[in-house]
């Protein structure tokens, strides 16, 4: 006697199960957050203007950026000197002189020079440093050397 068993065909009840998938997709999801850095590293070229008003330089405390050999900013003042130490130090150096500039020489408004090569991270470190020293009536303008 021999016992066939019959196979149980099951039958395609049309609806797919998405689970397996939506597991799939928020464990992709959860590896893109946690291996993506939040600092961008593209180095974005400032655009050279092509016409524009002149800000005139006697009433203004100008600051110029420059991209130094080791690729790290430097800030001169307008008669040359250059603000020397840490990052930090830079930045108080930098609001001390705005804030001086604003009181003993009645100066306007901040202009800030920088060079083509110039990152735009430091760009606006530069003009965070300046704004704590001004007033809030006061601007800062910046400008693109060529």
């Amino acid at each position: 006697m021999s016992m066939k068993r019959e196979k149980k065909v099951r039958e395609f009840d049309g609806e797919f199960d998405i689970t397996p998938m939506i597991d799939v997709v928020l464990l992709l999801l959860i590896f893109f957050i946690v291996t993506a850095r939040m600092e961008p590293k593209i180095v974005s070229e400032l655009p050279k203007a092509k016409n524009g008003d002149v800000a005139a330089g006697e009433e203004a405390i100008v600051l110029h950026v420059k991209k130094g050999g080791d690729g790290a900013m430097q800030v001169y003042r307008n008669d040359g000197k250059m603000f020397n130490g840490a990052l930090e130090q830079i930045e108080q150096d930098i609001e001390d002189y705005v804030r001086q500039g604003i009181e003993t020489e009645n100066r306007q408004f901040v202009l800030i020079r920088g060079e083509p090569s110039v990152k735009t991270g430091d760009m606006a470190r530069v003009r965070v440093a300046a704004s704590r020293g001004l007033n809030e009536d006061q601007q800062i303008m910046i400008a693109v050397q060529q």
